[in-house]
């Protein structure tokens, strides 16, 4: 499965501007592209701001749908939404048929004001696409472990990919980068991190550091600091149900 990472400079609540410029981008894919990851608000930014945040009707899943659709391919990303008087940070995994299924972030970050406007997650998402299990995450929760762990049964893995959609900015960028290895280690499965570029409205720095790693955390593929880009890495089923057989670690886990 073909998949492209788009680290995105997102421009903090400029929804149309956002998603006018993604265009561009989205339409020069190569066109065996299966899948395509978004960071974490990408079009609005990690700002939190109500006034920005959009009904499951509005702009921003209406974009995701209609580009699956003329592209023909899966489309994941977070957005902030509006639903029943309550804010999510919702991760989104969109069809090539403009379905979709979602996550609601369970970890909010305690140093934003997320945890005082959001509301958590509670129920993990797991998506089939093309004969892959892919589990979709958000930024934060990568620190905790717990919340991330594969699963093993009767010889099957949970989840073969796992995606974080990522507003990770740079003072913490060391953390990123090594915790990305350790989920896909520990986890024995594929690692989509795609983080965002550029600054936000506060001035904090995103370096992006976004990237594909495969079971034994090797990275596969690595984008440029700083660069607004797409880059993409083809995934190999057999090779990972190769090296699960050779060492089924998922036998002995707790």
């Amino acid at each position: 499965m073909k998949v492209a990472i788009f680290q995105a400079n997102t421009v903090d609540n400029e929804i149309d501007s956002n998603l006018k410029r993604y265009d561009s981008y989205i339409n020069q894919l190569d066109s065996d592209t299966d899948l395509i990851v978004f960071p974490e608000m990408f079009t609005t930014g990690f700002s939190i701001d109500i006034d920005h945040a959009q009904t499951m009707q509005q702009s921003g899943l209406k974009w995701m749908r209609t580009k699956a659709v003329e592209r023909n391919i899966a489309i994941s990303g977070t957005l902030l939404i509006e639903e029943n008087k309550d804010y999510v940070n919702r991760h989104f995994f969109v069809f090539p048929n403009g379905e979709f299924e979602y996550y609601d972030k369970k970890h909010l970050f305690c140093l934003s004001k997320e945890p005082k406007v959001i509301t958590p997650g509670n129920e993990k998402k797991i998506v089939n696409y093309k004969g892959w299990n892919i589990a979709l995450f958000t930024c934060y929760d990568i620190r905790f472990p717990s919340w991330c762990r594969n699963t093993y049964k009767e010889g099957k893995y949970g989840y073969d990919i796992s995606i974080y959609c990522a507003s990770w900015e740079s003072s913490r960028n060391f953390a990123w980068e090594n915790l990305l290895v350790g989920r896909a280690i520990e986890n024995v499965s594929y690692v989509v991190g795609v983080n965002r570029v550029g600054y936000d409205k506060t001035n904090l720095n995103y370096l992006g550091c976004s990237k594909i790693l495969n079971f034994k955390g090797e990275k596969l593929v690595v984008t440029e600091l700083n660069k607004e880009e797409i880059a993409y890495h083809t995934l190999d089923k057999q090779s990972l149900e190769s090296f699960r057989k050779s060492f089924p670690v998922g036998k002995d886990w707790d």
